[in-house]
């Protein structure tokens, strides 16, 4: 990796967010988290990921609500959102895309599976 990538991880799994942000740090990307989709808000503010990992499922703002709220702020028209989901149904697909997602991921997933779709290879 020639370019550290900026990641963004939202899931309301504190444990979740905070084991694989250290694993990503370890492997040389930028990391910030959020546990809900109010704080990813303010944490973008400040910080403009290349790649944002965010559960479709979380309590008060779902993933889908949170990523069509990214899509209008035009400072992360770059930013490729990845939804992170227990279900991989055709309807979760097809939500999440309309949502703005790039890409739909089942959970579990490992640390390869991570750095591949951030990578997009």
């Amino acid at each position: 990796m020639s370019i550290q990538k900026r990641i963004l991880l939202v899931d309301d799994q504190l444990d979740v967010v905070e084991a694989l942000s250290m694993l990503l740090e370890l492997e040389g990307y930028e990391v910030r988290l959020a546990c809900d989709g109010a704080t990813a808000l303010k944490v973008v503010e400040s910080f403009i990921p290349d790649v944002a990992l965010i559960d479709e499922r979380m309590p008060k703002m779902s993933g889908l609500q949170l990523a069509t709220k990214l899509r209008e702020n035009p400072s992360l028209a770059r930013t490729r959102l990845i939804a992170l989901s227990g279900s991989g149904s055709a309807s979760d697909v097809q939500q999440a895309k309309a949502a703005g997602f790039a890409l739909h991921v089942t959970k579990p997933v490992t640390l390869e599976d991570v750095i591949r779709v951030i990578e997009d290879r």
